[in-house]
């Protein structure tokens, strides 16, 4: 009478998996399927899974994307300061200068008061 529990592969598939998994069969099923050992994964334990490279690169990823993101800000940032400080010189020079007419003709104009 078969059953769904599976069973240890016989000698007929002693080598259908790889790297170390172990076979098993399930007698309603065609084929025999394969239990991988750590960093091992597939149908039959062929291809290498590495997670701790897997969530290296990810974090990696992250790191560059913040870098990235900073280096952005700070230039942005930079630019916006310089356009603004461009436009304030002008105004400020021209500020200062006009205070320093004022002052000039207030003190040529005081001056000329003493001299009366």
């Amino acid at each position: 009478m078969p059953t769904d529990h599976e069973e240890p592969c016989g000698l007929r598939h002693r080598s259908f998996c790889l790297n170390g998994g172990m076979c098993y069969v399930i007698p309603t099923m065609p084929s025999p399927f394969c239990r991988c050992i750590e960093n091992y994964t597939g149908a039959r334990c062929e291809e290498v899974f590495l997670p701790s490279s897997s969530i290296q690169v990810k974090t990696d990823l992250f790191a560059a994307s913040v870098a990235l993101a900073f280096f952005l800000i700070t230039l942005i940032l930079g630019i916006l300061y310089f356009l603004c400080r461009k436009d304030y010189l002008p105004r400020a020079n021209s500020v200062a200068y006009d205070i320093g007419l004022v002052e000039t003709g207030h003190s040529s104009g005081h001056h000329s008061h003493e001299e009366h």
